[in-house]
């Protein structure tokens, strides 16, 4: 495991590659393991001790955001930027013909990617972009990247929005408004209630202490996706609590949790002058 390199990506990571040992996965991910270890497996342990639902909510998100990814791609959309990409491996798994992606990350991670992806000959049509796309600002770095701004792009923000200011969040998704007029963009995000501890429930309370105990403070939550949408000028496509994906992806297995109630994806456009990804 990199000193330089967050632990929470490793964490993801672990939870992650889980599902590849179902005997019906939601999703399959052999390039995730390059980076596992029995480090990462003890530190995903005592995560997971917390709170049952912890590992079933990156499983939920991730088959979510893959099967939007792999319906944008056969839509005909060849640009796809993942900010604070972590160790993602859709640009290794999923890389359809003539399909680019964009990753944003600190210099530490994105090393640590190429160079084992590189090792273990896995090929992926990526171009890493080390930096921060608040303080750095998103479209300098695309820009400086050589990301067409005229051509339909998927924006992919995964487990993000919760460690960022408001303010920051809303500043990330004006830029990319303001910039491109055909794009989607996922991402997931909490409930203000959870972040302000309100929801009635103490096992939430209880994950999310002994959560930011040992990592990053959760800071940001939206109570009402559709109005911050609205005030965006976005168009929401989807917008799911991770309590009805389960239900959706796993109808026959109950998961006694009261956080995925909580804990939604959704998926936005530009409401002014979108049109049809070119094929």
């Amino acid at each position: 495991m990199s000193k330089n390199v967050t632990g929470t990506a490793f964490v993801v990571a672990e939870f992650r590659a889980e599902e590849n040992a179902e005997t019906a996965p939601l999703y399959t991910d052999n390039v995730v393991k390059l980076w596992l270890n029995e480090e990462t497996r003890k530190i995903a342990s005592e995560i997971a001790q917390n709170s049952p639902a912890a590992k079933e909510m990156i499983k939920l998100r991730t088959k979510y955001f893959d099967d939007v990814l792999s319906n944008q791609i056969l839509a005909g959309c060849k640009q796809v930027v993942i900010l604070g990409s972590g160790l993602d491996t859709r640009a290794a798994r999923m890389n359809g013909e003539g399909v680019a992606y964009f990753e944003i990350d600190d210099r530490a991670t994105l090393q640590l990617k190429e160079e084992t992806l590189k090792a273990n000959k896995v090929t992926a049509n990526v171009r890493y972009i080390p930096g921060d796309y608040v303080k750095d600002n998103l479209i300098t770095l695309l820009r400086q990247s050589e990301l067409d701004f005229e051509r339909s792009t998927y924006f992919l923000w995964e487990g993000n929005t919760t460690l960022l200011s408001q303010k920051d969040v809303i500043f990330v998704l004006e830029e990319i408004r303001d910039n491109l007029i055909n794009f989607r963009l996922s991402f997931d995000y909490m409930s203000e209630k959870v972040i302000a501890r309100t929801t009635g429930y103490q096992d939430i309370n209880d994950y999310i202490d002994k959560y930011e105990s040992l990592y990053t403070p959760w800071i940001t939550g939206f109570e009402n996706i559709e109005t911050l949408a609205e005030e965006l000028q976005l168009k929401i496509i989807d917008n799911f609590s991770t309590a009805e994906l389960h239900q959706q992806y796993r109808p026959h297995r109950f998961l006694e949790s009261n956080l995925l109630k909580f804990y939604f994806v959704c998926t936005l456009e530009n409401a002014v002058g979108s049109v049809s990804p070119e094929i």
